[in-house]
């Protein structure tokens, strides 16, 4: 168990008795989350290059790929930093492209993205931080050449950032999106309906309510192999990164009816207050990062949840929580690297780059598992793992593999970085470069020149 370092706080919560002062609203992105290095993928060679367009290189921002039966759709900003929406059907190396009204300025948080409903019409949004909602619908199902911008329900969409789509077992559209601001935000979830054409809030309310206090940070609902769909979140109290804490875990079958791992209800919205879904209970100002933490299972079903956070003497490291034990099952916690120093400097507001990140466990076979490990001064690589024990029996170094590099190195130009985004076949990926988050402020003099952007097929 860790120390906490701030007396206020105790067992996982806040003390109000020793609480003075305010809290102000501000904001931090995942950069990490938008754009992941091109050494990420490793296998075959690419099959297919295919110039998409010029685009804008002056701070990473998130793209989105989209690929359908028929076409394939891309959502970026292009030299102009206008937001695009461009299409293509797969037999064709030609892109048709459409100019949004709308363009991005420095923030990385702003990332666009889109969905295709069941009826073949395209959903995009984007170009946000706490600003109220953009939300664009194509006017014809499959075609791109007008879009209407529109609300949702009307409600709650004043100052809105992280939009994210994502479907049911059955093709449901649903949107989820952040309604305020670092600390004090609650997130919602519609749901489209096709017939009418309409969104509708899912939960006549937010699905996480900070009480005023703190805002959930969360990854995408993800679809487990035993039916259920799993939210991993961890709760922020103010804008400086270092006061997220309490890793939570909830799992759900239909998206409306929740619990935890226990099997015990969890009632909607999850409120800051409740604590029978904490997975580990980190208090801030020990380093825990909504950056770069994963779920994923063993081919026995077993989750583990992979995170970063700080040692006992303030060190940065990386741990896992796997859900196991008998007679009664419970999260433990293991701390997976050993590194001697380094501490990542999270008492900052803003976008920040990602130093240190745990990918998902793979299953190497019945007795090891693998993670792949990125460190700003120790460099990447794999660590296998005991299954048993998830004890380190072998550090692989970046670059010691004999696999190709799934795309082709790119001719970075200097100070800047590579930037991908995979589509969600995994068969697609887009590559370009941007110069680093600048805790999304301006940067002196004029901007860089635009960048190509490139579609290569993978598989």
């Amino acid at each position: 168990m860790f120390r906490y370092k701030v007396s206020p706080w105790q067992n996982g919560r806040l003390n109000h008795s020793n609480m003075t002062g305010k809290f102000f609203v501000w904001c931090f992105c995942l950069i990490g989350m938008l754009a992941v290095p091109a050494t990420a993928q490793k296998g075959k060679a690419p099959l297919k290059k295919l110039y998409v367009d010029k685009v804008w290189s002056g701070h990473p921002v998130g793209f989105d790929l989209l690929t359908t039966e028929k076409y394939q759709y891309a959502a970026y900003y292009n030299a102009d930093r206008q937001m695009i929406i461009a299409r293509r059907a797969l037999d064709s190396d030609q892109w048709q492209k459409t100019a949004l009204p709308t363009a991005v300025g420095w923030d990385s948080h702003n990332y666009v993205t889109l969905a295709v409903d069941r009826e073949g019409y395209i959903h995009v949004s984007g170009n946000m931080h706490v600003v109220p909602l953009i939300y664009f619908r194509s006017t014809r199902p499959w075609e791109i050449d007008q879009f209407e911008k529109l609300p949702m329900t009307g409600e709650n969409e004043d100052r809105v950032t992280y939009p994210v789509f994502f479907k049911d077992q059955e093709g449901s559209l649903y949107f989820q999106y952040r309604n305020g601001g670092s600390g004090d935000g609650i997130t919602y979830w519609n749901r489209y309906d096709e017939k009418s054409r309409k969104w509708e809030s899912l939960y006549g309310t937010s699905i996480f309510d900070g009480e005023k206090e703190a805002n959930a940070y969360m990854i995408n609902p993800v679809l487990g192999p035993d039916g259920y769909f799993y939210m991993v979140w961890m709760w922020r109290l103010t804008p400086v990164a270092n006061t997220n804490h309490n890793l939570s875990c909830m799992r759900s079958r239909d998206l409306k009816n929740w619990e935890n791992m226990r099997g015990e209800k969890v009632n909607i919205p999850v409120k800051w207050s409740d604590d029978v879904t904490i997975v580990d209970p980190v208090g801030p100002w020990n380093g825990l990062i909504n950056m770069g933490f994963n779920i994923s299972w063993d081919n026995d079903k077993t989750p583990y949840i992979t995170y970063h956070k700080f040692d006992d003497r303030g060190i940065s490291q990386v741990f896992i929580a796997r859900w196991e034990g008998t007679p009664q099952k419970k999260w433990m916690i293991r701390q997976i690297s050993d590194w001697a120093e380094y501490k990542w400097d999270l008492n900052r507001r803003g976008s920040l780059t990602g130093e240190v990140s745990i990918s998902k466990i793979r299953e190497v076979d019945s007795n090891r598992l693998s993670v792949e490990f990125t460190h700003s001064q120790y460099g990447k690589g794999t660590w296998i793992l005991d299954t048993s024990t998830l004890r380190r029996l072998e550090e692989i170094k970046a670059g010691k593999k004999d696999e190709p590099a799934v795309l082709p190195a790119l001719v970075v130009r200097e100070g800047m970085g590579e930037r991908q985004r995979s589509d969600n076949t995994g068969r697609f990926t887009l590559q370009w470069q941007t110069l680093p988050a600048n805790q999304d402020r301006p940067r002196p003099g004029p901007a860089p020149d635009p960048v190509d952007l490139i579609l290569y097929q993978i598989k």
